[in-house]
């Protein structure tokens, strides 16, 4: 399964760590393949530095994680999908990448439910429906 982990829900794995952490251990345990973008990447530095204090080699540190269980594409233009204009990148990203599900919490992309072919889910959503038999 194909699946792009949204910036919130890193954030939350890193420094909260429960279902979001969940998350991120499937991805680096090959369960699910983690897509990302150079756009969610960048989005990524820039909360941790500016919005969290992160000192640069940590913030480094942080990407090179998330590079090490992720597969980057690069998206295209995917147009006006979201409600919020800044998270069309993170719809890009799972149209380039092919992905099955986008994981949030960002009400603006959960609201759709679904975008050209992808799930949206919340992060307890996703590692319930992990949990279920197959």
């Amino acid at each position: 399964m194909r699946v792009v982990i949204d910036t919130n829900v890193l954030i939350s794995a890193l420094f909260w760590g429960g279902m979001p952490r969940r998350v991120v251990d499937m991805a680096v345990a090959g369960r699910i393949q983690a897509v990302t973008s150079p756009a969610l990447l960048v989005e990524l530095e820039r909360v941790l530095g500016a919005d969290f204090g992160m000192p640069a080699d940590r913030v480094a540190l942080a990407v090179r994680d998330v590079l090490a269980y992720s597969e980057v594409v690069l998206p295209g233009e995917v147009g006006d999908e979201a409600r919020d204009p800044e998270d069309n990148h993170v719809i890009a990203c799972a149209v380039a990448g092919g992905a099955d599900q986008i994981v949030t919490g960002d009400s603006d992309l959960l609201v759709l439910k679904r975008v050209r072919g992808a799930r949206i889910s919340t992060v307890r959503a996703f590692v319930d429906e992990q949990r279920r038999p197959q």
